[in-house]
């Protein structure tokens, strides 16, 4: 096994190490996420007959100050929710809802300002944020703003304006920040679902609207990523029981929440038939809902957000408003009869654990009946525009609702400063209104799915994706190369009229398939009377999905890198891969299979390649090359190692050893010093004087040298004989110069590359012993006579005393000023004078100048006339400073 995923490692690095290409063409409708192209041409076609409802909607819309292409955002890097400290939520909710409604205006109106502002939104959360934090809220916030911005993406996705590799950005930020945050939450419910370490589990612990909003948000990601196992998988929370749990009909009384809230069997947690008391709608049928004894706000949020993934597997040609024998039209009966205050309604406790307690526990709380009250979310539009307008079904307390809904006008969306009014994206009227009830001829005829894989016959149209428990299982894909028969059934009995049509092209009612890809295979049926119908078949194959990015980091005495690291040789290194989707599992070319390794006794510089398979399958990949090092310089003062030490300060008496660190297993190495021995280290007992030996040392046949010095320093500051020098930065060879710039007469002073010829003056400096407060110095730049001030300007008249202190036994200095501030030189040349520690290094080197032969140093006044020139030959005027040419000799004007 070690030697296949070595043989692999060597094979990426000669390629390139990069996840696996996703092709995006899957079969997907798009737009199809909560609205179609059908849904907009429908509003256009009813706003050129004037229709008064629609032309209301679209006012609502175009009106609202969201919606306006000016609409400013405010991301953030982190999104927080909960916690009740730096909540920052609500930016995302109406960055969201900008982009929707924008995006919504461009459709309907062709305004391509409110879609390019759409975009740049977008855009700008996409380039900012981060990931989505704060307490457990943080699910609330990844589900509900995870899909708002994937449906305003979804409606943009073929806006000219968008180009491909800035959608392929927000593609991949859906896919890294709001995938795994949706997902995390719905394997693992914050910790709840496996509660490690405690004797029982609760994956229902958790209220509806928490898995339906991150449901939602997965099967949205789904679609805009035309990713099937994606999609299938936040489709499999609404459709499977994830806990094994459901009965149907249920016997307990209470009932206790055991199971995943969102699951459509416990999210309607019971149906009878209505009972005489109540208005029936056409299903015959009423049920209450998970949330429906908590209270009237988040029973009516829970629905809302139910009615939405129904509404956009409905666009897909996936039936979940008739799943399980139309149980959700039972629900929303139930709220929506909720709303409308009224009383009798069928009823069984319901007990739900909270808290940290468990739902059997006698401190369970106990719902014993509905909550009421007028409550009104941007929802009942979608309801009424399906069960009334498309399928011509009665709802009779959903229309209720929805009069109150429209009693003031078609509704809006996105509104307020609190959470609430972002839970739904609204415009439900303006979407979904038709101006009729559908006529039995207008109806469609359902479709019922059915399968046949091997042996096994399914009553379903999904596979892959649909295995979501806390425990990892990345092997939830159909088998490349399953051949699967794809049976529509005709759900109501009727005749078929033999009109069917594949989006594979294919007009056979029954159709076969090698999956050879994911895809989502979809049949239109046409009956008799004309009436179009459809059905999606999605199949995610094992591995076919999007690569989830992985990333390896190596960690070494305190230092992480991700691209490279440098080790000593038959050292050990710790390696680390990490990818954002936690359901994973890791390979490394070592063979390890954990996230976190330890290679050991490294003796050869390696390229180590880690390889993540994700829950689809996908594998993407990560290197890292670990170099090693055989040699470290470093010395030892009193017995006290310094490592990566060459110089250092030391005092009188003491001992100093440069040692140098090797392995002790390592032998091929050779060391010859300066001061003669051949020995890996040397030793200096008892120093008095600066100490200077160099090192070359020979590995691997290539040499290379290590000066170490022990500095010791004078006592006091040193006396300089007056003169010309060169001020040399000994460590980066340049020299200090007075660089005059034209227009600028008190000009920097700085290190600058070493002169020649004539410039040369511009780096000599005259040493003028001021004698004040002992050793002290002017310094006078040699080719215009200004003075170093204390803040490295030049002036004319003002001197600052500086001070030198020499390393003894040598001619090397640090210099400072009357502060006192030290010389520090940096890389670029320019000084730093502002440090008030001493340097340990001595960095100035002082070397005497001489003036060029034939240069006379003479007052202005030894000059009797004004014919001077400088050196380039210009004339100049009485009051030049500096070297001329007077009568044909060379002068010094100071």
């Amino acid at each position: 096994m070690k030697k296949i995923y070595a043989l692999l490692a060597t094979l990426l690095l000669t390629i390139g190490v990069t996840a696996q290409s996703y092709n995006t063409n899957r079969g997907f409708v798009h737009p199809g996420g909560l609205h179609t192209q059908e849904d907009f041409d429908r509003i256009k076609d009813l706003l050129a007959k004037g229709d008064p409802t629609i032309t209301a909607a679209v006012k609502v819309l175009t009106q609202a100050a969201y919606a306006q292409s000016t609409a400013g955002t405010s991301p953030v890097q982190t999104i927080v929710r909960g916690g009740g400290k730096g909540e920052n939520y609500i930016n995302a909710a109406r960055g969201a809802t900008i982009a929707y409604q924008n995006a919504l205006v461009w459709k309907i109106t062709g305004n391509k300002a409110n879609a390019s502002h759409a975009i740049n939104v977008l855009m700008q959360w996409a380039n900012t944020t981060k990931g989505i934090g704060g307490d457990s809220n943080y699910a609330l916030a990844a589900g509900l703003y995870g899909y708002q911005f994937a449906q305003a993406a979804e409606l943009l996705r073929d806006y000219e304006g968008w180009a491909p590799e800035r959608f392929e950005q927000f593609r991949q930020w859906m896919l890294q920040v709001w995938y795994p945050s949706a997902m995390g939450f719905l394997r693992g419910r914050n910790g709840t679902w496996e509660n490690v370490g405690k004797w029982w589990q609760a994956p229902g612990h958790y209220w509806s609207n928490w898995g339906l909003c991150n449901a939602l948000c997965v099967m949205s990601i789904g679609v805009l990523c035309d990713d099937v196992f994606i999609y299938n998988q936040g489709l499999s929370y609404m459709k499977y029981d994830q806990v094994g749990t459901f009965t149907d009909p249920r016997t307990a009384n209470p009932i206790l929440n055991d199971g995943l809230t969102e699951f459509m069997g416990n999210l309607v947690v019971t149906v009878t038939n209505t009972p005489a008391n109540l208005k029936a709608s056409s299903y015959g049928t009423i049920g209450q809902m998970q949330e429906s004894g908590r209270d009237i706000g988040h029973a009516t949020m829970a629905a809302g957000l139910a009615i939405d993934i129904a509404h956009m597997a409905w666009n897909q040609g996936d039936d979940l408003f008739s799943f399980m024998d139309n149980r959700l039209a039972a629900g929303i009966e139930f709220v929506a009869a909720q709303t409308q205050n009224i009383e009798g309604l069928p009823w069984t406790n319901y007990k739900y654990g909270s808290g940290g307690i468990y739902y059997t526990d006698s401190r369970a709380w106990t719902m014993t009946g509905p909550a009421l009250g007028n409550q009104i979310r941007p929802y009942w539009g979608t309801v009424i525009g399906h069960y009334q307008g498309v399928l011509g079904k009665d709802m009779p307390y959903s229309e209720m609702a929805y009069a109150n809904l429209i009693k003031n006008g078609p509704d809006g969306g996105g509104q307020g400063s609190t959470s609430g009014g972002y839970d739904h994206l609204g415009y439900s009227v303006l979407m979904n209104y038709r101006d009729h009830k559908a006529t039995a001829e207008e109806v469609p005829t359902l479709l019922a799915p059915k399968m046949v894989v091997g042996n096994d016959t399914l009553s379903h149209n999904e596979l892959g994706g649909l295995v979501n428990t806390f425990k990892t299982n990345n092997n939830t894909g159909v088998a490349k190369g399953t051949v699967i028969k794809l049976l529509p059934q005709l759900r109501d009995g009727s005749e078929d009229s033999g009109q069917w049509q594949w989006n594979t092209g294919e007009t056979t009612r029954n159709l076969t398939v090698t999956a050879n890809e994911s895809y989502v295979y979809r049949v239109c049926y046409t009956n008799k009377h004309g009436v179009k119908s459809y059905l999606c078949f999605s199949i995610a194959v094992q591995g076919d999905c999007e690569p989830t990015p992985v990333e390896v980091s190596a960690t070494y005495n305190g230092v992480t890198a991700t691209d490279s690291i440098t080790i000593f040789y038959d050292d050990a290194i710790t390696l680390k891969a990490a990818s954002k989707d936690g359901f994973g599992s890791f390979a490394w070319s070592t063979g390890a299979t954990n996230s976190n390794i330890t290679v050991k006794n490294l003796r050869n510089d390696t390229l180590f390649t880690v390889a993540f398979k994700n829950q689809g399958g996908a594998i993407s990949y990560d290197t890292i090359r670990v170099h090693l090092k055989y040699f470290r310089p470093q010395m030892a003062v009193n017995g006290k190692v310094k490592v990566d030490t060459v110089q250092c300060l030391c005092q009188p008496g003491d001992k100093v050893a440069f040692a140098p660190y090797v392995p002790s297993t390592f032998k091929d190495i050779r060391f010859q010093w300066s001061s003669g021995s051949t020995e890996r280290s040397v030793t200096y007992n008892d120093i008095q004087t600066t100490i200077v030996d160099t090192l070359v040392y020979t590995l691997f046949g290539k040499s290379d040298t290590v000066c170490y010095v022990a500095y010791l320093s004078d006592t006091l500051d040193s006396a300089i004989p007056e003169g010309y020098y060169l001020i040399r930065d000994r460590f980066h060879d340049t020299y200090l110069t007075n660089n005059t710039v034209e227009g600028l007469p008190y000009a920097n002073a700085t290190f600058t590359a070493k002169k020649e010829g004539d410039a040369l003056q511009q780096q000599a400096w005259k040493v003028t012993n001021e004698n004040v407060d002992g050793p002290c110095y002017d310094l006078q730049n040699l080719a215009d006579q200004r003075y170093l001030a204390l803040t490295m300007r030049m002036t004319a008249s003002t001197r600052t005393p500086y001070y030198f202190r020499k390393a003894t036994g040598t001619q090397w200095y640090h210099l400072r000023n009357k502060r006192p501030c030290y010389f520090t030189i940096n890389d670029d040349g320019t000084v730093d004078h502002t440090t008030y520690y001493v340097p340990t290094n001595f960095p100035v080197e002082l070397i005497p100048y001489t003036l060029p032969a034939g240069i006379h140093d003479i007052h202005a006044d030894k000059v009797s006339d004004d014919k001077r020139y400088n050196i380039q030959g210009q004339r100049v005027g009485a009051d030049y400073k500096g070297l001329i040419i007077h009568n044909g000799k060379k002068y010094i004007i100071r």
